[in-house]
């Protein structure tokens, strides 16, 4: 883990706790990515807990700040994130799988930032499929109902982009650690508005 990553972790992992104040240097501002081809269709679930009932395999706590880059907390932006189950099949029409989608995985949800910027999601990690293999989650965030950045996470645990994010830098900041405790994995981003 690269010290900028370790900062990166602690701090959020503060934040999310009520801890750790926000610090006042100039941050960049997290790059845009791709929606993807599988942006849910109909209503969002309004739900930061994409599994309903009991988890099949490890669960992924997914969480962190939305905040300006002078380090201002993002209060009241909605997070929107979707993401392929751990078999790498998402709930989408055009996705050839619907019929081995997981009963209890819901597949996309969100939440509301905190007056600290925080958010968090309890969700699986998502899995691999044979035209994207770096295992991400896509995510949107919206204030007063406009979309004000779309973007994805890559774990470095689990390769990183691999070339799919759209530079090194990129990469960079749309990568956050996996931390496990037990059954149950921690990943924590800033997102830089």
């Amino acid at each position: 883990m690269n010290r900028r990553r370790l900062v990166q972790t602690a701090v959020a992992a503060g934040v999310l706790a009520g801890t750790a104040p926000l610090a006042s240097a100039e941050r960049v501002r997290t790059p845009r990515d791709f929606t993807g081809p599988f942006y849910p269709r109909g209503p969002r679930n309004q739900t930061s807990d994409l599994i309903v009932g009991e988890p099949r395999t490890d669960v992924l706590h997914f969480g962190g700040r939305v905040m300006t880059p002078d380090g201002a907390p993002y209060a009241g932006a909605l997070v929107d994130i979707w993401h392929a189950d751990p078999n790498g099949r998402y709930k989408h029409p055009r996705d050839r799988g619907q019929g081995e989608l997981l009963e209890e995985f819901l597949y996309w949800g969100e939440a509301v930032t905190d007056a600290n910027g925080a958010f968090a999601f309890r969700t699986y990690v998502p899995g691999r499929y044979a035209a994207r293999p770096a295992q991400h989650i896509h995510y949107k965030v919206w204030f007063a109902r406009k979309e004000i950045l779309t973007s994805q996470v890559y774990f470095d645990e689990l390769g990183g982009a691999k070339g799919f994010a759209r530079s090194s830098e990129a990469a960079a900041l749309q990568t956050a650690n996996l931390v496990r405790k037990n059954d149950n994995l921690t990943a924590m981003l800033d997102v830089v508005i």
